[in-house]
């Protein structure tokens, strides 16, 4: 797509070439559209291109929307308490925070040492106690002191049971959960004068035959559009939800009636995290841990949105994993990162995608907002760099697909997914016509921009917001 800003053309630009009036008939259609070619020259809605540019969302009748979700199968504990260590084959107890562990199935200990539950678990005070006994005969094996220990975890492995007259035991299964969201809605309006200059943009649009066709619309209006497209970008991201566990929202407007918003991206994420300087330890570790057991996941896929100050710790993180030397950096004997020769030399290249060992790929996309957006600008400074430390701010999300649908969509209430709207007065908008125009005495027109939509991340565990902390 090109933008080019232009004179108004009366013999040229017309109704039936107005991206206005396209947009006002088929928004729907035509704002994705948009969403994706602008998204991709521009990069300044990264998540609003991941989702309503390349076709990510969903349409509700309600601002009310829900839907199941399944995180991970945990089959590991923590120990509450714990008395006796199972010396000589005697019976020691573990309290653990709920009743997941089944009788008579064998636990392991974070040391490898194995103990069968003997008894139905005693309901106390902090949890349940299990009564276990070591499954080694040695007459000198304990549990050792680390695994008896608060916080010391244990897992479940099988159960064992007597070679005759045994009795069936439970199992212990995880339902997927309901999530219950809602979405929020956003409005922008701008005032026009009298005087405005007659100035347009052209957009030269591609189309399936592979030719061109041009579309045009106010230039004043086309950069409102984007900056309201990078305020939804905000809510998306920074959003948080203005209604209690009830659903309830105490937030009013000043006619009475209730704001609501959902929650943005960065409060859907239950996985917090904060860095110094990154490491590509760190890295693997965070990447592993997040997909560990996530079987069902086809094309795992992780998106790694950051400002300039995390791309170079990214980058950095893994040249000094592989050396300090520059010259070190070198793929089939062919250095990538030297160029020139004698005395003229440079260092080019950096990181921005990442591989990890279990076949998961990061892919990282530099996102304006962590730079240069009013979090960026209220925030401290990095120490070194001057750099805001929301530039530092590493968001990874799990952009995966689950059985077969994105794990993060847009959902957008129906009929609202793009409204826009004039207020004509002494100027009529280009591209209106009368059943669009309300009346108004001003030496000029407004115009309003409204849209109802939110954000969902399905799988909210899989996801990681990582913080820089430098003082």
């Amino acid at each position: 797509m090109r933008v080019l800003k232009t004179y108004y053309n009366d013999s040229q630009m017309t109704d039936t070439n107005s991206l206005v009036n396209a947009m006002m008939e088929r928004p729907t259609e035509l704002s994705p559209i948009i969403t994706h070619l602008a998204g991709r020259e521009d990069k300044k809605f990264p998540l609003t291109m991941l989702t309503e540019g390349v076709g990510n969302t969903a349409s509700i009748d309600r601002f009310e929307y829900e839907y199941r979700v399944k995180s991970h199968t945990q089959h590991i504990r923590p120990v509450v308490a714990s008395s006796g260590t199972g010396l000589g084959g005697a019976i020691f107890t573990i309290t653990f925070p709920d009743k997941w562990f089944i009788f008579p199935y064998t636990l392991v200990s974070q040391s490898g040492v194995l103990a069968r539950i003997m008894a139905e678990p005693e309901a106390v005070n902090g949890g349940y106690k299990y009564t276990l006994k070591l499954v080694n005969p040695s007459t000198t094996l304990v549990a050792a002191t680390a695994d008896l220990a608060a916080g010391a975890m244990w897992g479940q492995l099988y159960a064992n049971v007597g070679v005759d007259f045994s009795k069936g035991n439970a199992s212990n299964w995880s339902a997927p959960g309901l999530v219950r969201n809602k979405i929020g809605t956003v409005r922008k309006s701008y005032h026009m004068s009298g005087n405005a200059k007659d100035y347009v943009a052209e957009f030269e649009l591609p189309t399936k035959e592979g030719s061109t066709t041009k579309l045009w619309m106010d230039y004043e209006e086309y950069q409102h559009m984007m900056s309201f497209k990078q305020e939804c970008e905000l809510m998306y991201m920074y959003g948080e939800k203005t209604y209690d566990d009830n659903g309830v929202t105490t937030m009013t407007d000043e006619n009475g009636q209730p704001v609501i918003s959902g929650p943005g991206l960065l409060q859907q994420i239950i996985n917090k995290d904060t860095y110094s300087t990154l490491t590509e330890t760190k890295l693997k570790n965070v990447i592993g841990d997040l997909f560990y057991g996530m079987t069902d996941a086809s094309q795992k896929q992780i998106t790694l949105y950051t400002g300039t100050g995390g791309m170079r710790e990214f980058d950095e993180a893994l040249k000094s994993h592989f050396g300090a030397a520059a010259n070190s950096f070198k793929v089939g004997g062919e250095n990538r990162f030297i160029t020139g020769s004698g005395r003229s030399l440079g260092l080019s290249g950096y990181f921005n995608t990442y591989e990890h060992v279990d076949g998961h790929v990061i892919n990282v996309v530099k996102h304006d907002m962590f730079d240069h957006g009013p979090v960026a600008q209220a925030r401290a400074k990095h120490p070194v760099t001057g750099y805001s430390l929301e530039s530092y701010r590493m968001v990874f999300v799990d952009n995966s697909n689950y059985d077969g649908q994105a794990n993060i969509q847009m959902i957008n209430k129906k009929g609202r997914e793009y409204l826009r709207w004039a207020v004509a007065g002494s100027v009529v908008p280009k591209g209106f016509n009368e059943s669009d125009l309300r009346a108004s005495d001003v030496d000029g027109a407004s115009v309003h921009m409204l849209k109802t939509a939110g954000i969902v991340l399905k799988r909210f565990d899989t996801s990681l917001d990582i913080e820089c902390v430098r003082s």
